[in-house]
């Protein structure tokens, strides 16, 4: 079975199946529908988050965190904190070696993980919006 999480500057948290991923996103789209950043959130989902992005989605995601039930709240927790976790590293990679290792959702199983870490951002941005993310493949 294929394992994906979020991964962030020199950070990857693994944290389930491709469908329990979907599932996360498909709960944040449908408790975040009036929300104006649901764009950055849809660049997470299918690309990666830009750098000037960082702050938007982390936002987002507080935002998400302050109004999960408490059932709910421990079924997507690790979620949040997956991605809060490589937001951080991914900022502070930038301040360390002024490199930006972009926050996106990817394959975490070795040897896939090495070359979805390698995968150019061009190819990211080549996808349609009709076209599955990688992690989803």
């Amino acid at each position: 079975m294929k394992h994906v999480g979020f991964i962030g500057g020199s950070s990857m948290v693994e944290l389930g199946s491709p469908s329990e991923m979907d599932d996360f996103f498909s709960f944040c789209f449908n408790n975040l529908k009036g929300n104006k950043n649901h764009a950055v959130l849809d660049r997470l989902y299918r690309k990666y988050v830009r750098f000037e992005e960082l702050d938007e989605i982390n936002k987002i995601i507080q935002e998400l965190n302050g109004y999960l039930s408490p059932d709910v709240k421990d079924k997507y927790s690790k979620y949040i904190s997956g991605i809060e976790t490589c937001i951080e590293s991914a900022k502070l990679f930038y301040e360390s070696w002024n490199i930006y290792q972009p926050v996106r959702v990817g394959i975490t199983d070795i040897p896939f993980y090495i070359d979805d870490k390698r995968r150019p951002l061009n190819q990211y941005d080549a996808l349609g919006p009709e076209e599955l993310p990688f992690w989803l493949r």
